[in-house]
């Protein structure tokens, strides 16, 4: 019997681009089919959740429901992007019955364990290529392991505001919950303590070009990625530095986690839950810090995998990263991106911090870890305030 077609093959055909400035490039992307949907989830009140204090909840929401979504399908080469306050995914429409229940569970994950609005929607790409609005994807290498998805074109942002539509919408909002599994959320982990900015700050940076035409916004985007490289180095400012990971020994650590994977489970197995992650995280340190090789799991590379399997820039139609920089630095890059917005050439959104928040998604502990990266106390959600704010003001 002949095996089935991968409903993924269009994606895993696609060359892999070596270099993160190849995201400028838009002869590396290929449309996505129209039998294909974008889905976007969106923390609801995130702005208002992170001023209470639940910045680290809302993270942990928003790669919930990534990482729901790869236990549901298999896999984990899926065309994603980490928001922050959400995730966007790209699906073959052939797909959705298989995923529907990670987004159903995740929704009630949210509320039942973080009292949180989770928003979701479904929109299908034929949809978005009718409203005048394209969507292109590309890979891009992230590490040996991992190659992530970057998008080109209008799509992505015009599915967010049909999502976000209060009547428009409900043709593409999904509403109702279903219980977790004890399988669903298999490999979330938020285990490391923030991540202190070894240069001593920690931007969360959006750049969006303004430019009504192709061609000016490649050079928008170019000019930007070679300005970090020139401003950061090679690197253009990794905000993980080995030297600066430490798991954490917090309760309260260990208590968001248990509210991901027991939401729906007594207070008796929430505190075996919580005690079994605060042992994990003790021996996980002592490994590390003796450099032990436990089975085929060698500890005294697994910081180096963190740092190299970290996603902290990424490309959706606005550039998104978190950098560590130091005070002059960060001075340089705003300078420089105020006189292009003045320009007219672009739009940005900054929020500084001290430290990086770290959110695991662990495959496999032998190399096998993908790590969402977000600026402490706001970062991408605040950062994506300050680009509104300098949006509107290019309209008047």
């Amino acid at each position: 019997m002949a095996a089935a077609a991968d409903p993924f093959a269009f994606y895993a055909a696609l060359a892999v681009c070596p270099t993160f400035a190849d995201v400028t490039r838009p002869e590396v992307y290929a449309r996505i089919p129209d039998d294909w949907v974008v889905v976007i989830g969106d923390v609801e009140g995130s702005t208002a959740a992170r001023a209470r204090g639940q910045y680290k909840d809302v993270n942990l929401v928003g790669s919930s429901l990534l990482i729901a979504s790869f236990n549901a399908l298999g896999r984990s080469d899926i065309p994603f992007v980490f928001g922050g306050d959400g995730a966007t995914l790209a699906l073959p429409e052939s797909e959705l019955q298989r995923a529907r229940p990670a987004f159903l569970a995740t929704r009630r994950m949210a509320r039942d364990g973080f009292n949180l609005g989770l928003r979701i929607g479904v929109v299908p790409v034929r949809d978005l290529r009718a409203a005048g609005e394209d969507v292109a994807v590309a890979r891009v290498r992230l590490s040996d392991r991992f190659a992530l998805a970057a998008f080109w074109g209008g799509g992505l942002a015009l599915a967010e505001k049909l999502v976000k539509d209060p009547q428009d919408g409900e043709r593409y909002r999904i509403e109702e919950y279903a219980a977790p599994t004890a399988e669903t959320f298999v490999g979330l982990e938020c285990r490391w303590r923030g991540v202190p900015s070894e240069k001593g700050e920690t931007l969360a940076l959006l750049v969006q070009a303004t430019a009504g035409d192709t061609a000016k916004s490649v050079r928008t985007y170019t000019s930007v990625v070679a300005k970090l490289v020139e401003i950061f180095g090679e690197q253009a400012g990794h905000p993980v530095a080995v030297e600066q990971l430490t798991l954490s020994g917090d309760p309260g650590a260990a208590e968001r986690e248990t509210r991901v994977h027991r939401s729906q489970s007594g207070g008796l197995t929430k505190k075996l839950y919580q005690w079994r992650v605060r042992l994990i995280s003790a021996l996980g340190s002592c490994f590390m810090r003796h450099r032990m090789k436990i089975g085929n799991i060698d500890w005294s590379r697994y910081t180096r995998d963190v740092v190299r399997n970290s996603d902290f820039r990424k490309f959706d139609g606005t550039l998104r990263m978190v950098l560590a920089a130091t005070e002059a630095q960060r001075v340089q890059l705003e300078k420089w991106l105020d006189e292009r917005f003045h320009a007219g050439e672009l739009a940005y959104g900054l929020h500084v911090t001290k430290e990086a928040l770290v959110t695991c998604l662990i495959f496999e502990r032998e190399g096998g870890h993908l790590h969402f990266i977000d600026g402490a106390g706001g970062g991408y959600a605040l950062a994506a305030r300050d680009l509104k704010a300098r949006l509107a003001e290019m309209k008047k």
